[in-house]
């Protein structure tokens, strides 16, 4: 397949530059899959110092100007990759982007985070018609942070590149104070009830969605979701009026980083046909984690942000019955809320041998966690698509999920296997409290125990079989983006 269509896509983190979460690994991995359709893709984001700082990123020699008055800022472009086919630019302007965080320091979100992306919305805008040998036929904005690239491009006129806005997360809504409008310098009809304008505040995230040509969510499921009161954050009504362009597109998952075949963060490889270096890999971490190893003890094991939109509650309220009640062993890392890590440490100081918690983000440990891993929760008060699900299948792990979002889109409730002759992959449970959560956990306890592991073995080795790889989103992406193109 090849295309002359060209895409740009923007996004405030972009893995392997920048990362806080999984935004930077769709940023990251989308344009890949793009070149290898033979589109061409080239992706912008802010100049933090961890990217300028990279041996392949040089000073591209080009300044972009914007604003006036006080509000007036200039920043620099630099020019990396993400891989041969993949030119990444990113703007340096160090009064915004050169922070220790990207977003918030010390658990504390910048208070002029709404002057920062307002600003990179403008320069990135700006830019494209700087960018490599030709401006784009598309703009792929994510989340609020780019939100304000779909009236900048409006406001370029008839010829400027189509908008298309992902939101990858409905909760974050890039709200700003309404003095805010001197900074986003837009012309005062975008700032109404039917624009920027959130209950008395500016939302970005509502610009990308009111403005944009076409817009797109990270699952089926969440685009349905979006439109109802209890996961529309207050946007529910907006969002049906702007169905007709709303579609859902899961994410993907890289398999040439997450593949248990030839993972360097595993000290033991193996594959759907040979479990052993699975059973080794879940040996290592549990003697390493100082985890009681007992026959028919499965591991539960969390790699997550630790806030209330990932369940972490549930797990707090469970993890007890869990341990004495199923007799199962829990190992959970990640970072995330005071309270959360607080409750998890007594927990886990009550628990030793049974329970393991590490307050940390790592991305080599998160890899051997899987693949030590009998089941992965992901218990979610509301998930987009949600990716650890997804790593868990690549593994051999059997997800415990909340049906809801990506993760009821991706996991198929364990019944045995189904008429066209497909296992089921996992658990999910429906409400969101703690009997709910835990009637799940036990049928995946039970499966564990029956039939000496069996048939566990048998669902494990069948879900490294599921493919969710980014040639399938990206093709989705593809079409939408031709049917823009032709109907210009």
């Amino acid at each position: 397949m090849s295309s002359n269509l060209k895409v740009v896509l923007a996004a405030s983190e972009v893995t392997p530059l920048a990362q806080t979460g999984g935004l930077a690994e769709v940023a990251g991995s989308l344009p890949l899959a793009f070149a290898e359709l033979g589109v061409r893709c080239e992706v912008i984001m802010p100049g933090y110092p961890s990217a300028l700082g990279r041996p392949d990123v040089v000073d591209a020699g080009i300044d972009i100007a914007v604003g006036s008055g006080p509000d007036a800022a200039v920043g620099r472009l630099y020019r990396g990759k993400l891989s041969a086919e993949v030119p990444v630019w990113l703007i340096r302007c160090d009064e915004y982007f050169a922070r220790d965080g990207l977003y918030e320091a010390g658990g504390v979100d910048y208070p002029d985070n709404h002057r920062r992306f307002a600003f990179f919305s403008k320069a990135a805008v700006t830019a494209l018609d700087r960018l490599g040998d030709s401006p784009p036929d598309i703009v792929l904005a994510n989340d609020w942070q780019t939100g304000l690239m779909m009236p900048y491009l409006l406001e370029k006129g008839p010829g400027a590149p189509k908008g298309v806005f992902v939101i990858h997360n409905q909760g974050f809504l890039g709200l700003a104070p309404p003095e805010a409008r001197d900074v986003i310098g837009l012309p005062d009809a975008y700032y109404g009830v039917d624009g920027l304008e959130y209950f008395g505040l500016l939302s970005y995230l509502k610009a990308g969605i009111v403005y944009s040509r076409t817009l797109v969510t990270v699952s089926p499921t969440y685009a349905k979701e979006i439109q109802t009161p209890e996961f529309g954050h207050g946007l529910d009504g907006l969002l049906r009026e702007h169905s007709f362009k709303l579609h859902g597109i899961l994410n993907g998952v890289d398999y040439k980083v997450w593949n248990p075949e030839a993972d360097p963060n595993l000290p033991f490889k193996y594959n759907g046909s040979d479990l052993e270096g699975k059973r080794r890999c879940r040996e290592a971490f549990m003697r390493s984690a100082g985890l009681e190893d007992e026959p028919g003890c499965p591991l539960f094991v969390m790699v997550s942000r630790l806030t209330a939109q990932k369940g972490i509650s549930l797990v707090v309220e469970s993890a007890q019955d869990m341990i004495d009640g199923f007799g199962s062993r829990l190992a959970i890392l990640g970072t995330g809320d005071p309270w959360f890590q607080a409750q998890l440490s007594e927990l886990a100081a009550a628990n030793p041998g049974r329970m393991w918690l590490k307050l940390d983000f790592s991305a080599s440990l998160s890899h051997l966690m899987m693949a030590a891993a009998d089941y992965v929760l992901v218990p979610s008060t509301y998930e987009p698509c949600g990716l650890s699900q997804l790593y868990a299948l690549r593994y051999g792990a059997l997800p415990v999920v909340r049906s809801i979002g990506g993760l009821n889109d991706t996991v198929r409730d364990f019944a045995g296997m189904s008429p066209d002759g497909r296992w089921d992959t996992g658990f999910k449970f429906g409400a969101f409290n703690r009997n709910a959560f835990l009637r799940a956990v036990r049928r995946a306890t039970a499966l564990y125990r029956q039939d000496e592991g069996r048939m566990f073995s048998a669902m494990c080795g069948n879900n490294m079989l599921e493919d969710f790889s980014w040639r399938t989103s990206a093709l989705s992406y593809y079409s939408l983006f031709l049917n823009i193109v032709k109907s210009a």
